[in-house]
């Protein structure tokens, strides 16, 4: 009796060890293995390179906003030069007509000069005249005639000698007339001719600067 149920015990035993076995198996089948996880390798050191090199170079909005000062300062280069150009010939222009106002004007006092000093050649002219009657009183009592000489030789005298102070109040006008004009004039000239000479050197550098 004893026996048998060792034998019955043992077969059961097999029984569950052998399930036991099979199950584990099965779990082991349908767990699949773990995959080994692989740390990434570092990237090649030329990429921050790169990005340094993709950093330096401007973008397109810089690279435009740089050609357009650089277009800026080109035109105000060339206006600038324009300006210069027209203050150059505006300054020449009115130099230029200053220079014509001067002549006309020189060439009026030289003719208002020549005036005076014809003027005065006149006044010396009657001058002498009446000199000349001062020492022919007689003579020209003679023709004169009448009875009372000492009378008429005052008259003749004393209208003689207005005639000679009225010649010489107006030769002292004219020859002062002619003192100031000639001033006048030296100082015209003078700068008549400085603008000449200065026209002359603007020429002759113009010439050059076209050669």
């Amino acid at each position: 009796m004893t026996r048998i149920r060792l034998s019955l015990l043992m077969a059961m035993m097999a029984v569950l060890g052998s399930s036991a076995l099979t199950a584990a198996q099965d779990t082991i089948k349908e767990k699949p293995p773990a995959k080994t996880r692989l740390k990434p390798s570092p990237k090649p050191a030329t990429e921050p390179v790169e990005k340094a090199a993709d950093t330096s170079q401007p973008s397109e909005p810089d690279q435009a906003m740089q050609r357009a000062i650089t277009s800026l300062s080109t035109q105000i280069g060339l206006l600038n030069d324009e300006v210069r150009k027209l203050r150059r010939e505006t300054g020449r222009n009115s130099e230029m007509m200053e220079l014509l106002l001067n002549e006309d004007r020189l060439a009026k006092l030289e003719d208002k000069i020549q005036e005076a000093a014809d003027r005065k050649a006149q006044l010396d002219a009657r001058e002498q005249e009446l000199m000349r009657r001062s020492r022919n009183i007689q003579g020209e009592l003679v023709l004169r005639g009448g009875l009372r000489r000492d009378e008429a030789e005052a008259a003749i005298r004393s209208d003689i000698q207005r005639s000679l102070d009225d010649v010489h109040n107006q030769q002292a006008a004219y020859q002062q007339r002619a003192a100031e004009l000639v001033e006048q004039s030296t100082r015209v000239r003078a700068r008549v001719e400085t603008l000449r000479k200065k026209f002359d050197l603007s020429d002759e550098k113009s010439v050059r600067e076209e050669k």
